[in-house]
């Protein structure tokens, strides 16, 4: 991992989704804004001056980067149009992982405003999916689809994809990309889609 992957999930008020409040509730968040670094690091409150919040976040980061993943993330399809949105990834472990682990993966927007202030990287559909390959070398290709709002701006559409234990909440690998402009397909067929969005 060297590069940031984030995703805001609001729990309750105007970009509320059922979604986020189960992520919430998973993690116990009892005061907002909270921040958890790989599923595992909690900063919890916010500091005035950005440079001591920079400095406090990026603190964490490196901390996180110099531990190996075990798997890579590859994105082969990710595209919307006709008010859908479709991704496909794969999945190749480097190193064996336990049984149980998940796939994340969250369509956001980006560059958001309501009442004065401005939202990045906002969850608007997530999806879980059971990750079943566990040895080295094994890969795996999941796939979905998310139904767009109207009042979407489709430009700033993208999506996070993140490995999870579950068990422990530890991210084991996180990637992230822009949608692009397409003609989005149903998961049974992006098998015969060539990547022509990557």
């Amino acid at each position: 991992m060297d590069k940031w992957v984030p995703t805001a999930w609001h729990t309750y008020g105007y970009y509320g989704t059922s979604e986020g409040a189960a992520r919430g509730s998973y993690y116990g968040v009892s005061g907002i804004p909270q921040l958890w670094v790989d599923g595992i690091i909690q900063h919890r409150g916010a500091y005035t001056n950005n440079e001591q919040m920079y400095n406090w976040y990026m603190g964490t980061f490196n901390t996180r980067t110099v531990i190996p993943s075990p798997l890579t993330i590859d994105f082969i399809h990710k595209s919307y149009g006709n008010n859908m949105a479709s991704v496909k990834v794969n999945l190749k472990l480097e190193q064996s992982i336990s049984a149980g682990h998940v796939c994340h993966i969250v369509l956001w927007e980006n560059n958001l405003s309501y009442s004065g202030r401005n939202y990045a990287y906002v969850e608007r559909r997530a999806t879980t999916k059971d990750v079943t390959i566990t040895g080295a070398n094994e890969t795996q290709e999941i796939s979905t689809t998310f139904t767009l709002d109207g009042g979407w701006n489709t430009a700033n559409l993208g999506v996070s994809v993140y490995v999870q234990d579950p068990t422990g909440k530890e991210i084991k690998q996180g990637r992230a990309t822009k949608l692009e402009a397409g003609t989005s397909v149903a998961p049974s067929s992006l098998g015969r889609v060539k990547a022509l969005f990557n």
